[in-house]
């Protein structure tokens, strides 16, 4: 089983629960961007992907999800929107792509919070320095860099920012086959996963030194479980997706359904 995951360090506890020895099945495991992730599954070179939601629901023909886990937060410090001259000087907001849906949540808060409507200008192969040196009012600073970035002006959280808006965790990711392709094991792989994950992440996080801020996010404000409150998420983001025009209608959520006969070894775990 070959599995796409996100490069961002919050995925590198579920790349815990992927290592040798925590999966009973032969896996192989790739860590690349979101936008790389996406087109590694439609090449058809890896059988499950963590996707972005925002691709998931706008292509609902393409692909299905797998229940039981999904990659949410509460507040997120890895996506950040930096205002250089404060919240009413915000005409122009620059981006590094493929950090799209993090664009389309700042665009989305931005505009139902703050009742602003900047432009959006994304930016191919820009680093960090880049997107803080272009001349625009703001900039998405999304990825490793984004926790430890100093800035002397305003800054939004913007998972933060979506559950101050939403009243739910920020759905950034779940996992996705191709239409049709999904099977029984894939659930169970990412499930046990998700459960190594979890019992792990304790130990995990007093192992590696890091500011407070990321100590409060990976023991608070993770979650890797698709629950109510995720799906509460997607149906308010499935929403925005239609009203912000990024679909045509308001999409469905192709999550895969396992066969009656299926039966997971851990109880303890629902799936949804």
């Amino acid at each position: 089983m070959h599995i796409a995951l996100w490069d961002i360090p919050p995925a590198d506890i579920l790349f815990s629960g992927l290592e040798p020895g925590a999966i009973s099945v032969p896996l192989e495991v790739e860590r690349h961007d979101a936008r790389t992730a996406t087109a590694l599954l439609l090449q058809e070179q890896v059988d499950v992907a963590l996707l972005p939601s925002m691709v998931v629901l706008s292509n609902t023909d393409t692909f299905d999800v797998l229940p039981g886990a999904a990659f949410s937060t509460w507040a997120y410090p890895y996506a950040r929107l930096l205002l250089h001259q404060g919240i009413e000087h915000v005409e122009s907001v620059a981006y590094a792509l493929p950090y799209t849906q993090e664009a389309l949540v700042a665009r989305i808060v931005l505009r139902e919070h703050y009742g602003k409507d900047p432009s959006f200008i994304p930016l191919e192969g820009i680093t960090t320095e880049g997107l803080l040196n272009a001349e625009c009012d703001a900039s998405l600073i999304a990825g490793p860099d984004a926790p430890l970035l100093q800035h002397e002006h305003m800054t939004l959280n913007l998972g933060q920012e979506w559950y101050e808006l939403a009243n739910y965790p920020m759905v950034w990711g779940l996992f996705a086959t191709l239409k049709d392709a999904a099977a029984p094991v894939m659930v169970e792989v990412i499930l046990q996963a998700i459960r190594t994950a979890e019992q792990q992440l304790p130990v995990w996080t007093q192992a590696r030194e890091m500011p407070p801020v990321l100590h409060r996010f990976y023991n608070e404000g993770l979650r890797l479980r698709f629950d109510d409150l995720a799906t509460a998420s997607l149906t308010e983001f499935r929403q925005y997706l239609y009203y912000y025009n990024i679909t045509d209608d308001l999409p469905e959520l192709p999550l895969y359904e396992l066969p009656d006969d299926w039966e997971d070894d851990a109880k303890e775990t629902p799936l949804l």
